[in-house]
């Protein structure tokens, strides 16, 4: 079954919602650190993009910001997946390809993940 998602631009208000993925980043030492960056992102013209399953819970968060010349910065980017497929992860990058066309940007810069897993083999993601 495929799980169904719809990506949302949080506002500074909603940010507490996407405090436990943020979380799980290793990033924020506490919730008022994460919303104090995510408030200056969203203020510099950035922005915070959330996930959301048909549910209402929250999936997968990310941030990003366009300091110029032509780059999108994803200084964030965290999944919470029930599938090998990554929808979440997938829907996120999707809509900061968007974002990014939109921008005019050329370059993308986005985290590595500390942890490095190569899957091989199909798996079924249609």
């Amino acid at each position: 079954m495929r799980q169904q998602l719809s990506v949302e631009a949080l506002k500074t208000e909603e940010l507490s919602e996407a405090w436990a993925l943020a979380r799980a980043s290793g990033t924020y030492a506490n919730k008022d650190w994460w919303i104090a960056e995510g408030t200056e992102i969203i203020s510099a013209g950035g922005g915070v993009l959330a996930a959301r399953a048909i549910d209402g819970q929250l999936h997968g968060v990310a941030t990003f910001q366009a300091p110029g010349e032509g780059t999108l910065v994803i200084p964030l980017l965290v999944t919470f997946e029930f599938s090998r497929c990554e929808p979440t992860r997938n829907a996120l990058l999707n809509s900061l390809k968007r974002i990014a066309t939109k921008l005019e940007c050329t370059h993308v810069l986005a985290p590595l993940s500390g942890k490095f897993e190569s899957r091989r083999g199909k798996h079924d993601c249609d």
